[in-house]
This record gives structure tokens, C-alpha cells and sequence, in this order.
């Protein structure tokens, strides 16, 4: 070999393509077959032993060229990404087929090892097999600036020499493929490591379980992200992973990025009892806050979810909440049917006769509450205004059974100057109303309708029942008698200023959580229209919602009035991020599917659910392991900018992830020595 070639072959073994190769990667054979979508892949056990392993769905980098002294020298500056999809026939696979039957055969009924019954060239033969390979696409060098590698998803060339050569990525190369591109590599964290099996014996023993998966953080800020998978496979490690993810970003670049979780079973909320981790850790009472039913104070990052119960602009989530509360208990009792089947949708008022009907049973609904202990001052009504403010309820009555309350209760209820039109002010004076009309029996039949289902007398039927006052008075942690702002403000004010809001729905029933979390997001979308209306700069959130199949039905109902659907068509336009988690892909609203970026998959036991997952991208080619491998935090990740999917075991969320993200926003390590303090 001249000098000049062998400057060259060490010139050439500089490339960034040709260094991928030279780093340590395994050659475990060569590309016989090739097509636009396809390779098939000749190899041996010998060389797959060495290599430490070939896994179903593992990647292969087949480069065109020559090994020398000075490494391997690519013909053409580019390599081939295939994805292993399985193995395919040889052309003289019936005869090998023969061969190993016959050595079977012959090595059983004689009682001699395998290798005593063949030659050397036989065993090199019968080692011979072939990989079915996807041709996922080609990593190339740049025009303009050769040390910048591009990928195209396809192949612009098929040749028939059999010249490629193919390798198995070592760990270094693996994690660059795992975490391609890398520009902006700025916005990087790790997320997991590559693993591409359940059984994990030969990757361990090669160090390419090691590989680490860095992910784009800015992928997942302002763009819907899906978590799939069966309970107890990982999603709320995953969520919890992402959102210290986005919470150190945001500490790190000097961005505010507010992050809403809705948490249905307080795995947020809460400190984890056996690793004594939680997201709450994140950050103080100024940057992390939580919203739970009951909250007294106490605890200056917890603040109180609890609705006013005498807020009437909330009456419908409060009945809901009292409905539920008594018929999870005294629900076979007739009393209780009918009370809990009282129609709270106010009439229209010229529909004099419905109305009055409603507006009584509403005074007796308040009676009731106050009766069993929920303490109030005054009623209050949020209503769309920042500021909560007090107000009176109405009702019709008469003068002459107005005269005579009043006789023994004097200023409890006031008068109109003219007409029927009754006000009161307080839980007490409703109280006091309730029992004294429920005892003299003149609202049990306030309808001309006999069939209205909005009479005073289901109330007055439950005013004695000790069973019905007891299951109310169980709510009464749940109403907070002072709240001065809404927690739709609370929340929106978080959003606008980059803290972590968890909403706890931990320990609400029937109806109440969905109402709430609803409230809370028609709230954000109206402020955040206001603000895109008004051109101002839209901040980034994030809002993560779990059990989303119970949110984005598919085939639900689609109004304007829903705000699922409000966020899922409006959230790209005011920068506002949607990570959504849930066991079933098919429950999920197509549209929502079809304009998500990131997708995150765990274990899914159901074909249905894999056939559906198999429109999107290529998880068709995973479909099979989704199904098979129930290892927990082990996902196939598809991101925004990434270009193929990966299989990642996602790392367990830690303290030294909540350290890396509290010391990026400048506050002190966390020890579990605090935590026992």
C-alpha cells in the first residue's frame, strides 16, 4: 500500500459517517438483497455471538466500503439505517433445513455432541442465517457543511453489488441514534436508556443497555403528547419524568412555562411512601402549588379545591357532589331516589309556575346544607368576575306567609316593595325558612305541574332523616365558606407565571372532579383567547390530564360548549401543550390522534388497541412486542422532531432527577433528611 493511499484511508476514517462505524460497532455480516423498503441481511451465529445479541426491532447500520489498517473507509458518505423485523429464508434454506435434520437426527440417536457429527465446513454452513430488515432510512453528509450529518426517511438508490457491509451500533453509536437529531442539542435531557427486548441478558453483557435516550425537551412544550398503556406499565413515572423534564428547561433557559396536571388518584399530589419522591419536591410554595378538597392552611404549598357550597353560580357541581355522597350510601331508599332526582336546571322565568318551584326547592336545598353543619355567612356568586361577590337569592312567596315568618324571625328574609319576589342572604335564614315551610307543609305542592320534578317536598321528606344529614355533613371538609379568589384565577395566575399547579381530584365523587377540572380549563381558554385576541405574547403551558378516555370519547358529542374539544382544537393556537394519558388508543377522538406529535406506548394487552396504534407511524412493526412485553417504564417513543421510533426503558423518576431540576431553579438540594424532619 503507498503512502498516498494510506493518508487517504486515514483521511477517510475521520468522516463523521465513517467514525460512527469505526466506534466500536460489530460487523455481523452483509446486505444480499436490497430494495427501497427492505434489506435481507446474510449473517452467522459466530458473528451475532460476538456481537453481543441481534434483537427483534434492534437497529443495523449497513455502510458500503472496505476495513483497513486505518479503519473502515466508506465507498459513498452515507450509511443505510435498517430496523431487524425478523429473518428470512436463505436461497438454499430447504437444503440447510435438511442438513440441520439430519445432524439432529443423527446427534440424538448416537449420543454425540452436535460438533462430532459434522465437518468445519458443514457447522460454518448450518450457522448461516438471514435477517428481514426494514429499511427505515439514510443518515448523509450535509452539502454545504460536511460535518453535519442529515437523514431522509427512504433510500434514492438500490444496487445490486453486494458491497454493503453490515454492523451492529455499539453503545456510543446507539445512544446517537437513539437521540438523533442533535441539533439544538441545548434542549437535551436524558429520558431512559435504549432496549429494544424483554430479556436483556445479552444487552447487559455487550453495555448497550446503557445506551442513553436524550429527548428534545422543546418537543414536548406547546404540542400533544399521548402516554399509552395498561395500568402499572410506567405512564405516571413517564408524566412525572416529563414534567421535571419541562420544569428544569424552563429553570435552565430563563422561560416561563407553567404546567397544570389534573390528578385523579393523587399520585402527584402526594410524596411516593416507598422511594419518598413527588412532584410537589420540585420546588417551594412560590413555584410548585397544589389544589386539594379540604387544604386548612396548614401546609403553604397546599391550597384549598374545596367549592364554596353556598356559591350559587356553582349549584349544579354541588348537588352533583351532595347526590353523590347520599346515594353511595342510602341510595335503595325512596326518599333518597327522589331527593337525589330533583332537576336542578333553572327554568325560564316566564314559566312562572316551573320557576317558582325551582326557586323554593333551591332556599331548601340551602336550608338543608346549613342544617347539617356546612357554616356560611353569606351566598356568594363567582361568576365570570375576578373577584368573588356576595349576593342574595330570590324566591317567590306571599305576603301573608311572609307576615308570619317574619313575626317570629325578624330580618331574616326582605320584602319587595312590589310583587312576589323574596330575597334572602344567608345559609341561616334559608335554614330557618326550610324548616319552618317544611313543617307548616305549603311548598310540598308549589307546581301546577304534578309531575315537576323540582318540588320543595322532596327536601322537607329528608329534613329529619338523621341517615341523609349524616352522609352531607361527611362534605363538609370539602366546603370552604371564605374562598375570596376562584381557583379557575389561582390556576391561570400559575400559568402565567411558570409554577407547577397539581389539581388533586383524589377525593372528589360522581361529577364534582369533571366539573372542576372543565371549570379550570374553559378558564384558561377563555384568558388565553382574550390574550391571543388582543395580540399579546402567548406564554406556553403545558396541561396533563390521566384517564383521558374518559375526556376525549370518541364519538362523543362535539360542541362548542365541551372544553376537551375546546382544547384539543384551540390548545396549538394559544402555545397551550396536552399531555394525555390513557389504556385505550381506540377511546381517543381521532382528530386529537391525528395532531399528535409525541407518542409515548407501553404495554397494551388488546389486538384491538395495537391495530389502532398501527395507523400511526410505523408502531405496526411494534405491535407485536406492545403486546408481549409488560416490563414497566419500557415504551416505544415517537417525538416531534425525532424521525423513527425508539424503544426506551424510561428512567425511574428519582431525587437526583428533582435535585437536577430544584438546583436549575436556584434552590437548595433535597434530602430525604429534610423530608423526615
Amino acid at each position: 500500500m503507498s503512502i498516498v493511499t494510506a493518508v487517504t484511508n486515514k483521511t477517510k476514517a475521520l468522516s463523521p459517517l465513517a467514525v460512527l462505524i469505526n466506534d466500536d460497532c460489530f460487523a455481523v455480516g452483509g446486505i444480499y438483497q436490497l430494495d427501497y423498503s427492505s434489506a435481507v441481511v446474510l449473517t452467522d451465529d459466530y458473528q451475532k455471538h460476538i456481537a453481543g445479541g441481534v434483537p427483534l426491532g434492534g437497529y443495523l447500520l449497513a455502510a458500503a466500503g472496505n476495513k483497513t489498517g486505518a479503519g473502515f473507509v466508506l465507498d459513498d458518505e452515507e450509511l443505510i439505517l435498517l430496523r431487524v423485523r425478523g429473518t428470512a429464508p436463505l436461497p438454499n434454506e430447504a437444503d440447510l433445513v435438511q442438513t440441520r435434520l439430519a445432524v439432529v437426527r443423527d446427534a440424538t440417536t448416537s449420543g454425540r455432541a452436535f460438533d462430532e457429527v459434522t465437518d468445519v465446513l458443514t457447522r460454518n454452513e448450518l450457522q448461516q442465517s438471514a435477517f428481514d430488515c426494514e429499511v427505515i432510512g439514510t443518515f448523509y453528509t450535509s452539502n454545504t457543511n460536511s460535518a453535519i450529518i442529515e437523514f431522509g426517511a427512504d433510500i434514492d438508490n438500490v444496487v445490486a453489488s453486494a458491497r454493503y457491509q453490515v454492523f451492529l451500533p455499539s453503545s456510543r453509536v446507539l445512544s446517537w441514534l437513539a437521540s438523533y437529531p442533535e441539533a439544538g442539542a441545548d434542549d437535551t435531557l436524558p429520558l431512559g436508556t435504549v432496549r429494544f427486548a424483554s430479556t436483556m441478558r445479552r444487552s447487559r453483557m455487550a453495555g448497550t443497555d446503557a445506551a442513553e435516550v436524550k429527548v428534545h425537551v422543546s418537543d414536548f412544550i406547546s404540542r400533544k403528547t399521548a402516554v399509552f398503556g395498561m395500568t402499572r406499565t410506567g405512564k405516571s413515572n413517564t408524566i412525572k419524568t416529563l414534567v421535571t423534564a419541562v420544569h428544569r428547561y424552563g429553570s435552565e433557559h430563563d422561560k416561563s412555562i407553567g404546567q397544570l396536571i389534573f390528578d385523579p388518584q393523587g399520585e402527584y399530589a402526594n410524596i411516593n411512601p416507598q422511594d419518598k419522591t413527588g412532584l410537589r419536591l420540585l420546588g417551594d410554595a412560590e413555584t410548585v402549588r397544589i389544589y386539594r378538597f379540604g387544604a386548612d392552611g396548614s401546609d403553604p404549598q397546599v391550597r384549598p379545591l374545596g367549592m364554596n357550597f353556598y356559591d350559587v353560580n356553582k349549584l349544579e357541581a354541588v348537588t352533583d357532589f351532595v347526590n353523590s355522597a347520599v346515594m353511595e350510601q342510602y341510595g335503595a331508599y325512596a326518599y333518597v331516589k327522589n331527593f337525589t332526582s330533583i332537576n336542578w336546571e333553572e327554568p325560564p322565568a316566564s314559566e312562572h309556575s316551573e320557576h317558582a318551584a325551582w326557586s323554593r326547592a333551591r332556599v331548601g336545598f340551602y336550608g338543608l346544607l346549613s342544617l347539617c353543619g356546612l357554616i356560611g355567612d353569606r351566598f356568594s356568586d363567582s361568576g365570570k368576575s375576578t373577584n368573588v361577590r356576595n349576593v342574595s337569592i330570590t324566591f317567590t312567596w306571599n305576603k301573608t306567609d311572609y307576615d308570619a315568618f317574619n313575626s317570629t324571625h325578624p330580618g331574616l328574609v326582605q320584602a319587595p316593595s312590589s310583587g312576589n319576589t323574596y330575597r334572602l342572604s344567608s345559609p341561616r335564614a334559608a335554614k330557618e325558612l326550610t324548616l319552618y315551610m317544611a313543617s307548616n307543609g305549603k311548598w310540598n305542592s308549589s307546581s301546577s305541574n304534578p309531575n315537576d320534578p323540582r318540588p320543595f317536598k322532596f327536601i322537607a321528606e329528608v329534613l329529619e332523616r338523621a341517615s341523609v344529614k349524616a352522609a352531607i355533613r361527611t362534605l363538609r371538609e370539602f366546603h370552604t365558606s371564605h374562598a375570596q379568589e376562584r381557583v379557575e384565577d389561582q390556576v391561570w395566575d400559575d400559568m402565567m407565571n411558570g409554577r407547577l399547579s397539581i389539581v388533586d381530584l383524589a377525593y372528589g365523587s360522581g361529577d364534582v372532579p369533571r366539573i372542576i377540572s372543565e371549570n379550570i380549563v374553559t378558564h384558561i381558554l377563555n384568558e388565553a383567547n382574550i390574550r391571543f385576541r388582543s395580540n399579546m405574547d402567548l406564554i406556553p403551558l403545558q396541561i396533563v390530564v390521566e384517564e383521558a378516555h374518559n375526556l376525549f370519547e370518541r364519538g362523543a358529542k362535539d360542541t362548542a360548549a365541551n372544553p376537551w374539544v375546546r382544547l384539543s382544537k384551540e390548545a396549538a393556537k394559544y402555545k397551550i401543550g396536552l399531555v394525555y394519558a390513557t389504556q385505550e388508543v381506540s377511546s381517543v377522538d381521532q382528530r386529537i390522534l391525528s395532531n399528535t406529535s409525541n407518542w409515548i406506548v407501553a404495554h397494551l394487552n388488546s389486538d384491538k388497541e395495537t391495530r389502532e396504534l398501527s395507523h400511526y407511524y410505523d408502531f405496526k412493526t411494534w405491535a407485536d412486542s406492545v403486546r408481549r412485553c409488560e416490563d414497566i417504564g419500557f415504551v416505544r417513543m415517537k417525538t416531534y422532531s425525532g424521525k423513527y421510533i425508539v424503544p426506551v426503558q424510561v428512567a425511574r423518576f428519582d431525587h437526583d432527577m428533582i435535585n437536577q431540576a430544584r438546583v436549575a431553579a436556584k434552590l437548595n438540594p433535597y434530602s430525604l433528611e429534610d423530608q423526615d424532619d
